[in-house]
């Protein structure tokens, strides 16, 4: 659905002019919810060889961490679970523990296959960017969360129907990307001044170290 809407300015020399749209996450994305856990079971993991596949789980999802790994199948068992491959570029998001917790796997991580306490994302990069994907995502959650905890801060991931169906506005790509440059820009700037603090805070250290000994110097020759 087609609207006109007033566009923000000062994300570039001029203004955005292009029509925002409504769209639901559905559109924006394919979603996957990991196996029943009786696909995963313990007696079915075996130690990591040549031959194994790694099983994420939602701790890699929760600490933002790819390389975390506990559980391996055999390549054969894997081709079995081929619907809940994941690989470089898909997100995962945590449906158990810390819940609504995402992470976008990066492209050094190995393939593998989501256990039953994760939800794989693949986004539909022809229609929506990834950073944009998942802004949108996390405050749906936390507005479905509000909603749905009467005042608690824990956080809930809607049936498989409702996500599908939640609305967002969203830009032309084009200005995606351009709000992306300037908000990388603008992170770009931050480490750069947080950089050049910690650099001179360095340097006051080493002054004050250098003063210290210099008159101990002092000191022992009086």
């Amino acid at each position: 659905m087609r609207w006109k809407k007033e566009k923000p300015r000062g994300l570039g020399s001029k203004g955005f002019s292009d029509d925002w749209e409504q769209r639901k996450l559905g559109e924006m994305a394919d979603y996957k919810k990991g196996p029943f856990g009786s696909a995963l079971k313990k007696e079915i993991f075996v130690p990591e060889g040549i031959d194994t596949v790694k099983v994420y789980e939602q701790q890699n999802a929760i600490n933002k961490d790819w390389r975390f790994a506990r559980y391996f199948i055999t390549r054969e068992y894997a081709q079995k679970l081929s619907n809940f491959e994941t690989h470089a570029g898909d997100i995962i998001v945590s449906c158990a523990g810390t819940i609504g917790e995402i992470y976008e796997l990066p492209h050094k991580s190995k393939p593998g296959i989501i256990n039953q306490a994760l939800m794989r994302i693949r986004v539909n990069e022809g229609f929506i960017t990834k950073d944009l994907y998942k802004i949108i995502f996390s405050n749906k959650i936390d507005e479905f969360s509000a909603k749905m905890s009467n005042g608690s801060a824990m956080k809930n991931i809607p049936p498989f129907a409702d996500l599908k169906g939640m609305i967002a506005d969203i830009p032309s790509m084009k200005e995606q990307y351009c709000m992306g440059n300037f908000f990388s820009n603008f992170d770009t700037l931050i480490t750069f001044h947080q950089r050049q603090q910690n650099s001179w805070k360095l340097i006051e250290k080493g002054v004050k170290l250098w003063m210290i000994l210099t008159k101990n110097q002092i000191l022992k020759r009086l």
